[in-house]
Order: structure tokens, then C-alpha cells, then sequence
């Protein structure tokens, strides 16, 4: 069971569902997200489409395998390990069949990557995203856990739905692996964790996955711009909160610029951009992640 569950999160991150540039955190849960996953598997799946978008792929055949599994998104603070990993900016405690396993992750305006799980460190970080990222682009990453050494090139290849028994589950994109021989699904709501693999030939492991009620997101988060309209800089405000990575996109959804601070406020120099209209993505020490707008003129 432990080799099964490595090599369904040891795994890289994807773009959203409409095969759009993925350009941002806002596809990574926020603190207090909270989902339960039951485990299903086949061994008959087979003709999947692996290239394009708007598919429709055929999981029907999937049945219970008796693995659940509930996960937590929490402040670095929350986990026992907190101290060993100070870099977390956004933390998982993953409950399995009894037994329990806290992720460590760092996330920001930039990518997204993996550094701890539990009490071992993951060597390099086990990157999960680079932004931006979009339908073709490809990636090698290389890390070490527990004293094994990993690599493997990643190449964002489809998106669609999925045809399961208990309904269709929309928005699913596709990551090829290890050179095709594998392939794996993630929910764009969520591109830390995949909902499952299929390898042709062999079949295809999915999770069932269901939000769970009772626990409150995140509340969205609004970043302070001035002036605005702009001409020459832009303050950039988040009171209360400490560390930010940005990133100021432009009209096409493209990094124009990305930065970090240490404070709760950051300086913007906006005169080398074109006039238009910008969007501002902000991410806090604590993985709190907030957006604005903002208007350059000449």
C-alpha cells in the first residue's frame, strides 16, 4: 500500500482544464480546505485519448478497493514537524487507513514544490508547478526521499472529464510520465494531489473525491493597490500579513514581473509595462493567496 500511495503524490503539477497557461497558485488548496478520497482501481481500462482537449475518458469499469484516505490543508504552524521545515508556507495532514502523514509544501507566485513529508526531507524539493505552464510544455525534475533517488520529465499533454460510476468528474487534466509509459489525473481545483494514474495496457487507479462540509475555507483575500490608475509605481498592501511573493500578469495571462517581500507591503515599478490592464496574484508566508487589478496609463 505504501508504494501505491508514493507514487500517486510523487508527481508533477498541471495546467487547468480548459488547457489554459497556467499562471498562477490559485489552483492549490487554500488553508482549511478539506476533501476525503475513496480509493477504486481497474485493471480494463484501455483507448484513453492522451492528447488534446475536451475528451472524455471511460473509467467506468473502476471498483472499491478499500483504501480512504482524508486530507487537511493547514498553516505551517499546525504541524508537529513544523520546526524542521521552516520554509512550509502551506501544510497537509493526510489521514490513510489509520495512519497519519504531514506534508510540507512551499508554494508561491513562482511554483510549487514538495520539501517534507513527515519527519523526511525531500532532497531538492519534489517540484509539483513552474509558472507559467500550458498544454505541451515539459519539464525534468529531480529530488531524493529517504534516501532514494527520483527523476523524471513531465509533459502537460491533455484535459477532459472523466466518466466514473458515481458521475462525471469535469475538469481533469492529464500529465504524461516516464516517457509514456504512465499518465496521471489531477482535479485543477487541486494540483498538489493527483486523483489517480492510468498506464496504458495495465489500467488505472482513481480516487473518489468529496469536499468535506463543516470546515470553512480560506476567506478570499483582497490586495491594496495605489494609485490606481498608474503611471509610474504601484504599492502593493496586504495589512496584517507578512512574507508575499507576487506576480503582476498581463492581459494574455503572461509573468511580466514577479518579486517577493519580507513586510506586508511592496513597491511596483510599472513603467517598462504597456498600457492596459494588469492582475496582481499575491501569496503570504502562511500560503493565504489574494488578487487584485490595476490600470496602467501614460
Amino acid at each position: 500500500m505504501k508504494n501505491l500511495y508514493t507514487a500517486l503524490f510523487l508527481t508533477a503539477c498541471v495546467g487547468t482544464a480548459a488547457a489554459q497557461t497556467l499562471t498562477n497558485a490559485n489552483s492549490i488548496p487554500a488553508v482549511g480546505y478539506a476533501e476525503t478520497r475513496t480509493y477504486y482501481n481497474s485493471s480494463s481500462a484501455n483507448g484513453w485519448a492522451l492528447t488534446g482537449t475536451g475528451n472524455t475518458w471511460d473509467a467506468t469499469s473502476v471498483t472499491p478497493f478499500g483504501i480512504t484516505a482524508i486530507s487537511t490543508y493547514r498553516a505551517p504552524g499546525s504541524s508537529p514537524f513544523a520546526g524542521t521545515y521552516p520554509g512550509t508556507t502551506l501544510c497537509a495532514e493526510r489521514v490513510q487507513n489509520g495512519n497519519t502523514e504531514w506534508r510540507h509544501y512551499i508554494v508561491d507566485a513562482a511554483h510549487a514544490e514538495m520539501i517534507g513529508v513527515s519527519a523526511e526531507a525531500v532532497v531538492d524539493g519534489r517540484t509539483y508547478c513552474t509558472y507559467p505552464f500550458s498544454l505541451g510544455s515539459s519539464y525534468t525534475d529531480s529530488w531524493t526521499i529517504n534516501g532514494n533517488s527520483f527523476s523524471d520529465t513531465y509533459i502537460y499533454v491533455a484535459s477532459g472529464e472523466v466518466t466514473a460510476p458515481w458521475g462525471t468528474i469535469t475538469n481533469v487534466v492529464l500529465f504524461e510520465t516516464s516517457g509514456g509509459f504512465s499518465y496521471y489525473l489531477y482535479l485543477a481545483s487541486n494540483l498538489l494531489d493527483p486523483i489517480g494514474t492510468y498506464t496504458p495496457g495495465f489500467g488505472l487507479d482513481l480516487w473518489k473525491v468529496e469536499l468535506i462540509t463543516g470546515i470553512p475555507d480560506a476567506p478570499t483575500l483582497q490586495v491594496g493597490l495605489w494609485p490606481n490608475p498608474a503611471t509610474e509605481e504601484v504599492v502593493l498592501s496586504m495589512p496584517g500579513l507578512q512574507g508575499l511573493s507576487f506576480t503582476l500578469l498581463d492581459a494574455l495571462g503572461r509573468a511580466v514581473l514577479t518579486n517577493t517581500t519580507t513586510g506586508d507591503r511592496a513597491v511596483i515599478d510599472v513603467r517598462s509595462c504597456a498600457p492596459g490592464t494588469y492582475r496582481v496574484l499575491a501569496v503570504d508566508a502562511r500560503g493565504q493567496r489574494a488578487t487584485g487589478t490595476v490600470a496602467v496609463v501614460r
